[in-house]
């Protein structure tokens, strides 16, 4: 392990080491450019999956703090009971976000969240989601515009953009 991290190079997460989507080829080298290209759809598929993702809605028995990092707890919770149209339940929102990728997803550090108006129209929110991406040889500035569809729940998480 320390000799891959001294060349430089970053291990794909568990989901993407575990799906081969070229079976019959044997090559496990991979260009660095396409590589980092790769790592990064990874991370935004999986900050989709853990934002669509529900976690059950109870509370935590007192003492139980380790439950907040497990299985058990991935996801958001149930948001549709929250007015999205209230800048306290924006905050909380935006908060609950930050919390959820801060907790599962430990490629990024310094998340920071922040909400565009919402857009009555087309009936979404739009979020940008910035963190520093912890790859080799240097962590590097990400930033992945979200948007939360407010009739079905459902958010899609875009491309991330450089920050920087």
């Amino acid at each position: 392990m320390a000799a891959k991290e001294q060349q430089g190079e970053n291990t794909p997460s568990l989901l993407d080491r575990l799906i081969d989507n070229e079976p019959r080829n044997r090559d496990v080298r991979q260009e660095p450019a396409k590589s980092l290209r790769q790592l990064k759809a990874g991370l935004r598929r999986d900050l989709e999956w853990l934002l669509n993702a529900r976690r059950p809605p109870v509370d935590l028995p007192e003492g139980a703090g380790e439950l907040e990092r497990s299985v058990f707890y991935y996801g958001l919770p149930d948001v549709s009971s929250l007015s999205l149209n209230s800048v306290t339940d924006q905050r909380l929102l935006v908060r609950v976000i930050e919390t959820a990728v801060a907790a599962f997803e430990p490629r990024l550090t310094g998340v920071r969240v922040s909400l565009q108006p919402v857009n009555r129209n087309t009936q979404t929110m739009r979020f940008q989601i910035e963190g520093m991406f912890r790859i080799d040889p240097a962590p590097e500035r990400v930033t992945f515009d979200t948007t939360l569809e407010l009739i079905s729940g459902e958010y899609e998480v875009e491309g991330e953009r450089s920050a920087g």
